[in-house]
C-alpha cells in the first residue's frame, strides 16, 4: 500500500489516493489540498525502513519510510504510517513524522546529488 500511494503522488492520481484514505478521515477540501500538494512537489525517491502488518489476521499495520521530494531544495519526510485494515483492503489513517534520517558519512547523500553525505547534507 505504502509503494502504490507513493506513485499514486509522483503520478498525481488523486482518485486513488483518496480512494486509500480511510474513509473517517476524508475531508471535502482532500481533492484541493492534494491537487496543490502534487502541483508543488517532485518526489525523489522512495526508502522503506521498516514494515509492521501483513500477517493474515492483521487489522493495524505500520510502514516507516523515508521519502525524497523538492519543492524548492531536496527535502527528506521519514514517517511512521498507519494503516487500517477493513474487509479485507487497507488503508491510509495517519502518520507519526519522525527526524531526518542521518546516514553515515561515506554513504550517498539521500538527496539524490550523487555526493557522498559527509559533503552534502551531512555538512
Amino acid at each position: 500500500m505504502m509503494k502504490s500511494r507513493y506513485t499514486a503522488f509522483c503520478e498525481g492520481n488523486i482518485d486513488y489516493l483518496i480512494a486509500t484514505l480511510h474513509p473517517n478521515k476524508r475531508q471535502e477540501n482532500d481533492r484541493q489540498e492534494l491537487t496543490k500538494t502534487i502541483n508543488n512537489t517532485t518526489w525523489l525517491g522512495l526508502t522503506i525502513v521498516d514494515i509492521n502488518q501483513g500477517k493474515k489476521n492483521d487489522k493495524i499495520g505500520y510502514v516507516e519510510f523515508m521519502a525524497v521530494f523538492k519543492t524548492t531544495e531536496p527535502q527528506q519526510l521519514h514517517e511512521r504510517s498507519r494503516f487500517f485494515k477493513v474487509d479485507g483492503k487497507w488503508f491510509y489513517v495517519d502518520g507519526n513524522i519522525l527526524p531526518d534520517l542521518i546516514l553515515k558519512s561515506s554513504d550517498n547523500c539521500w538527496c539524490g546529488s550523487g555526493k557522498k553525505y559527509k559533503k552534502c547534507h551531512g555538512n
